[in-house]
């Protein structure tokens, strides 16, 4: 299976959760994972805030943080270019639409004419209605 990783499904597979054992075995069973540069940022500031207002929790999550930057050398990154951020502007099947949900939408669609079969891996709601939406899959079922 092909998975684009959504922040959202990133972050309940580092930081533990609802469904996160799901979310892990999906990633460890995939043929491919591609995300955006995006996931990389929001993913490194939440630990950046952790460190800051729950430094335990941080250093309980360390192992998990380090490993995630270990396993993202190994993805498809997307960077936010400029075709990503026009297609942004433009509405999305079910809004209102977030802007960092935007720009993982319009990452997926983009990489959906390169990497066949992807699947949307999101715990968000709004990302998983559009992805949907938009004739993808979604994981976790």
């Amino acid at each position: 299976m092909n998975l684009y990783l959504e922040s959202s499904a990133a972050l309940r597979d580092l930081l533990g959760g609802k469904r996160c054992e799901e979310i892990r075995l999906l990633l460890d069973q995939a043929e491919m994972v591609a995300t955006s540069r995006c996931t990389l940022a929001e993913v490194g500031r939440v630990f950046a805030r952790l460190r800051v207002l729950e430094p335990q929790v941080a250093a309980a999550t360390a192992a998990r943080e380090a490993q995630f930057e270990t396993d993202s050398e190994l993805w498809v990154v997307q960077p936010v270019d400029d075709a990503i951020w026009s297609r942004c502007s433009r509405p999305f099947p079910v809004e209102p639409v977030r802007t960092l949900d935007a720009i993982h939408l319009a990452t997926v669609e983009r990489l959906a004419g390169v990497i066949d079969r992807i699947v949307v891996l999101s715990t968000d709601s709004r990302v998983r209605a559009n992805a949907e939406a938009m004739g993808f899959s979604v994981a976790p079922r």
